[in-house]
């Protein structure tokens, strides 16, 4: 409810002081009545004073639910010089501008205008944050790259005004993000939880940037930044935050299942209708023709290769979220690659050469499993060498990462690198950068690294290659000290 500009009493109609009575009091009625009267009696060359009478006419019209003479109200006060019915109108016409675009653009006039304005009339009872932020939140719907910049400025305006704005910083934080500025919008959503500490939204946002933009590796030093600047609350914060992560892991899951649930509708309803359509031409009373026939027989193919293909995809994407069951033995990573290398020959007859580090250990883990990964990434890493302008090299390694206590698997080419915006993605189920192939390769790779509680990790350079590097935890209670030399090729 806003409250009003008061003239001197002396100066004031009395059905106007009565109206302001029956407007404190939400009695839209009688105050619509008053105000009318207070409108008839007020002379022309009191615009002030006519600004305020249609000012509180129109807001206890809207308020009565008459909005279209409130609104004519309001932009007769507003004309007037009443600058508080150009806030409510900008209100009024954002909320009304979802549904129609014209009338986004004329809040948006009004707020200019407001900006603009003398901060110390008083018929302006929003403060000049309240404003700026209501043209920030109006730029911020807008999807050019000029709304988005009018909308930072716009904030940033506001909270020059208001520095102790929660949602202030966190609105600014989201346009930052969208900006692509993610160490600034860090700042922003810090700002807002230290000011707000139960402000769901920056919790939520403040999550989304970790789990968009910062590595698995560097979140272990953001929490340490969280706790020496929280302090005593820290504990609070990294519990939201955690819980936060968890349903932003839960939503991205969903999201592929929707999309393969998705595929597999499009595939059943189009495998009914054309099985229709077939069963129809064959069911018809004179015998079928050998056109009709061979027709039904390539649609029936077709129909074949569509179900291999979703039926391959559903493979591989139920693989990339839950490996095989792992049955372990003591094996010699060393062997695994050799015969990895050994069935992937490159062309002209060459094998991948392989390097063994001496001392390597044996590893307790599923031979299978492990032999599946590695082949998935020298099948990626051959892609990347056969794809540039001249044939590149393959090479796989084996080494023991003693104070890791890891033994590990590097697949390395020379090939054209992949490109640090992507290495956030690669391996997220079914993404894919390549004309051929389902995405699932480096999933399916690093979710049995997982599974053996080891590591699949990655460094790349455009123009250099791509190394991946595979560990795998030695469990020495398994093995015994006259073999941790590992067996021989």
């Amino acid at each position: 409810m806003s409250t009003v500009y008061a003239a001197p009493e002396d100066a004031v109609p009395e059905q106007l002081q009565s109206g302001r009575q029956f407007y404190r009091e939400q009695r839209w009625a009688e105050a619509i009545e008053i105000l009318a009267q207070a409108l008839a009696e007020t002379e022309d060359n009191r615009p002030r004073l006519r600004g305020e009478v249609l000012f509180l006419r129109g807001m206890a019209q809207v308020q009565a639910g008459a909005e279209a003479e409130g609104i004519e109200g309001l932009e007769a006060a507003a004309t007037a010089g009443w600058l508080e019915a150009r806030f409510q109108l900008a209100l009024l016409y954002a909320r009304q501008g979802r549904r129609r675009g014209a009338l986004r653009q004329q809040a948006i006039d009004h707020l200019e205008l407001l900006i603009e304005a003398d901060d110390s009339d008083p018929s302006l009872v929003a403060g000049g944050d309240r404003v700026a932020f209501a043209l920030g939140g109006l730029y911020a719907e807008g999807d050019g790259t000029h709304d988005t910049e009018c909308a930072i400025a716009a904030f940033r305006r506001g909270l020059a005004l208001n520095p102790l704005s929660a949602a202030g910083h966190n609105h600014l934080g989201q346009l930052l993000m969208r900006t692509d500025q993610p160490l600034s919008a860090l700042g922003e959503f810090k700002v807002a939880l230290q000011l707000a500490p139960d402000f769901r939204a920056a919790h939520s946002d403040l999550a989304r940037l970790f789990f968009e933009h910062v590595k698995p590796a560097d979140l272990a030093a953001e929490y340490a930044h969280i706790v020496e600047e929280f302090e005593a609350r820290a504990p609070q914060v990294l519990a939201r935050l955690s819980q936060e992560l968890v349903e932003l892991g839960r939503e991205q899951v969903y999201r592929g299942l929707y999309t393969k649930g998705h595929q597999l509708k499009n595939l059943i309803g189009v495998v009914g209708s054309r099985l229709r359509q077939i069963a129809r031409k064959l069911a018809q009373p004179t015998q079928p023709s050998a056109a009709d026939m061979v027709e039904a027989g390539e649609a029936l193919q077709q129909l074949e290769a569509e179900h291999e293909r979703l039926y391959e995809e559903w493979v591989g994407y139920l693989s990339a979220m839950t490996p095989d069951q792992i049955y372990t033995s003591l094996v010699d990573a060393a062997r695994i690659v050799q015969r990895v290398a050994d069935a992937l020959v490159i062309d002209g007859g060459r094998v991948i050469p392989v390097r063994v580090q001496q001392g390597v250990p044996r590893i307790e883990a599923d031979e299978r499993l492990v032999r599946e990964a590695v082949t998935n990434l020298c099948v990626n890493a051959l892609d990347a060498v056969s794809s540039a302008e001249a044939p590149g090299q393959v090479a796989l390694g084996v080494g023991y990462d003693d104070p890791a206590g890891v033994v590990y698997i590097e697949v390395e080419d020379d090939g054209v690198g992949i490109p640090e915006e992507l290495l956030e993605h690669i391996f997220d189920p079914g993404y894919t950068t390549k004309d051929h192939g389902n995405g699932y390769g480096l999933a399916i790779a690093r979710r049995i690294a997982q599974a053996h509680h080891g590591e699949l990790r990655v460094k790349s350079r455009v123009g250099h290659g791509t190394v991946f590097r595979f560990d795998l935890p030695v469990n020495f209670d398994a093995d015994t000290p006259d073999n941790l030399a590992g067996s021989a090729l």
